[in-house]
């Protein structure tokens, strides 16, 4: 009787339903693997297109994807953009590593659109464990080509907007 799929081979069935072409999957597991990603718990985030860099990239994906609300203050209020523009991404993107062993990989092959980014966590050899996965809804979005400008102070704690 043979072997069912390997738990390594659903992540990469993962990226394949996401779009990952299998010249990037390849490129992907390789860099998940210099990093010594455990592949059967990694979680795909999300791919982002960026003409710029990849810190553009981290800084598109947090502003998208968290969200800093203030109760009392509508989304629609100029402070929002205040206490944005406060928030320290490169710190943030740090925390992100040690706390859920956040990655951006930049694929190989660029497009007429820009550079295609893609954002995986999972425990490594960076960050073990990784904390709060249950407190986090992984993204169901496949590609974010343009920067949304968010207005995220509604409530007074930091979290995952989805």
């Amino acid at each position: 009787m043979g072997k069912g799929p390997t738990k390594e081979r659903a992540f990469e069935f993962i990226l394949s339903e996401r779009g990952v072409s299998e010249k990037d999957i390849g490129w992907v597991l390789s860099k998940l693997d210099s990093q010594e990603y455990v592949l059967d718990e990694c979680h795909y985030l999300a791919r982002i297109l960026s003409k710029e860099s990849e810190t553009n990239a981290r800084e598109i994906f947090i502003n998208h994807y968290f969200a800093l609300n203030m109760k009392g203050v509508s989304n629609e209020n100029k402070l929002n953009d205040l206490f944005q523009e406060c928030i320290d991404k490169k710190k943030m993107w740090t925390l992100l590593e040690k706390n859920l062993g956040a990655i951006c990989i930049k694929l190989p092959d660029a497009s007429i659109y820009g550079e295609s980014y893609l954002f995986i966590c999972g425990p490594n050899k960076k960050c073990p464990e990784v904390n709060n996965t249950d407190s986090f809804v992984f993204f169901s979005q496949n590609e974010i080509a343009i920067p949304r400008k968010q207005n995220p102070l509604e409530m007074s704690s930091l979290r995952l907007a989805g």
